[in-house]
């Protein structure tokens, strides 16, 4: 393998690549970057087993071949380079690398990278805005509890030309219905690690491309550009989430989403504790936030539209500002009622809906 490329081009792959390695594996090939010439173009793919990503640039290649370096290394030495063309030659199971009157020399990992994942059928097509937004909405209500794995996973759920995302940890539940893209499976219910997602985000271009997504033996390959992600999936079925979703509560409020935000962000200054709730309160069109804690106490209210009879429950901010962050309506709608389930959304429409339990004071 011989091939000279410019370092720009190869760090931006490398930068893509490296999030699917492994760098504390005893297994070292998981920790490594495979690197394949052809006659015009760098194969650059990584495999960690939970995600592999494949992408593909140009270069000017004398020889092809080729070879697995460590990740963390080569990332690292390219990072370092001057902007110019970098040559490359395998010689003896050792990568030379050579840049103006710099050399270097790493050792390859004499190993069988996994078998990139086989996934044949198209199950959707969406712009990487569109996907982004759709993970962005609903990955923060995963759970972080190990024992439940089911839990820290989104659900991608198809239905007759419907695409959402749905995500939920028991106490708060997350429902995101796409507003664009096409649906090629119906009655699909995969649920997709939420690490996984978290990385694909930092993998789109966000340049109004077309992400094809692929589905096959447990995978999901998402397609885009010349970069292939793959992801596992996770095993389980994913609880009934429509009648959490789909509850009348006999007060609702329209309030200014920024207003609501900011008061919470002020009333979370005095709480150390995750376990210390806001308390919300409305009476006769006027919100009150509250906290009292060991540190002090925070106090402020403001008009609402109120619908329904006056009512107070406790919350967790945390919970309540997770939404407020994720979605960029002028205005929303809380309906919530003491004990039940309170909802949270965009009064303009119904694309996100978040549901999340009241705390027990």
């Amino acid at each position: 393998m011989h091939f000279q490329i410019r370092k720009s081009v190869l760090l931006s792959a490398i930068n893509t690549v490296e999030r699917a390695t492994s760098p504390n594996n005893p297994k070292k090939v998981l920790a490594g970057i495979q690197l394949k010439a052809d006659r015009k173009d760098l194969t650059l793919t990584a495999n960690n087993l939970e995600i592999a990503i494949q992408t593909k640039i140009p270069c000017t290649a004398m020889k092809t071949g080729e070879a697995i370096v460590d990740g963390r290394l080569f990332s690292s030495l390219i990072r370092r380079l001057p902007d110019d063309n970098v040559i490359f030659e395998l010689k003896d199971a050792q990568l030379l690398i050579s840049a103006g009157n710099m050399e270097f020399t790493l050792y390859t990992i004499v190993d069988d990278l996994p078998e990139f994942p086989a996934c044949e059928e198209q199950i959707l097509a969406l712009t990487d805005y569109e996907l982004q937004r759709l993970i962005n909405n609903s990955v923060f209500a995963v759970s972080t509890e190990e024992h439940q794995p089911i839990f820290s996973g989104v659900l991608l759920e198809t239905t007759e030309e419907k695409l959402s995302f749905v995500a939920t940890d028991s106490n708060r539940l997350s429902y995101v219905k796409a507003q664009t893209g096409e649906v090629l499976v119906s009655d699909l219910r995969l649920v997709v690690p939420s690490s996984s997602l978290n990385e694909l985000v930092r993998c789109l271009p966000l340049a109004e491309t077309l992400v094809e997504v692929f589905y096959g033996e447990n995978q999901l390959v998402f397609q885009f550009e010349d970069t292939l992600f793959a992801t596992r999936l996770i095993d389980g079925t994913f609880p009934n989430y429509e009648p959490v979703i789909f509850v009348d509560q006999e007060t609702t409020l329209v309030l200014k989403r920024r207003q609501f935000l900011e008061a919470l962000e002020r009333a979370s200054l005095f709480i150390r504790s995750e376990n210390t709730p806001v308390i919300i309160q409305v009476k006769e069109g006027v919100l009150k936030i509250a906290v009292s804690t060991q540190l002090g106490k925070s106090s402020e209210q403001f008009n609402v539209e109120q619908k329904g009879k006056d009512e107070q429950a406790a919350y967790s901010p945390k919970f309540l500002l997770d939404m407020l962050t994720t979605t960029h309506a002028e205005l929303v709608e809380f309906r919530f009622e003491g004990p039940r389930q309170a909802l949270l959304k965009s009064v303009e429409n119904e694309d996100h809906l978040y549901v999340l339990m009241p705390v027990r004071i």
